[in-house]
């Protein structure tokens, strides 16, 4: 059973914090594949809007002129509408085609449940059973070392 995050029962709808997922898709006509490029979680739809411009702006200049437009149009007018539809609880999307390649940003309503804290500052035993490179494994030795200072 996963306990609340202050301590006191099972974790329940009210902890969990509303916000927003956004991903970045990169699908292949040529190998019919779609990889994950990126994604963001977001607490406001204005972080979630702004997550996707900055990326769109930075891509759009590579498309030809008519697969630019309706992204250049979204860009100059369509924050605050997505921002609105994001808050109403719907999802939005945008693409961007070039040549075999297509980029699609997403972002959609969605509920975080909180991580579990940890108080202290050590790894629980298990986390150096599995194989790791040496520097891995003295850079995780060095970091519980009570004498060193806390990294922040």
């Amino acid at each position: 059973m996963t306990a609340s995050p202050g301590g006191h029962g099972p974790l329940t709808v009210a902890d969990a914090r509303a916000g927003f997922w956004c991903e970045c898709l990169l699908t292949s006509a040529e190998s019919d594949s779609t990889v994950l490029v990126g994604s963001f979680d977001a607490y406001a739809a204005g972080d979630a809007v702004r997550w996707i411009r900055i990326a769109v702006r930075m891509l759009i200049s590579v498309v030809d002129a008519a697969e630019a437009e309706p992204v250049h149009e979204w860009l100059l007018f369509g924050s605050n509408p997505t921002a609105a539809v994001l808050e109403r609880g719907e999802s939005f999307a945008i693409a961007l085609q070039h040549e075999p390649l297509r980029l699609a940003w997403s972002a959609r309503p969605v509920r975080f449940l909180p991580l579990a804290h940890r108080t202290g500052r050590a790894l629980p035993p298990c986390a150096l059973e599995w194989s790791q490179p040496a520097a891995l494994r003295s850079a995780l030795t060095a970091s519980q070392n009570p004498h060193l200072p806390a990294r922040r």
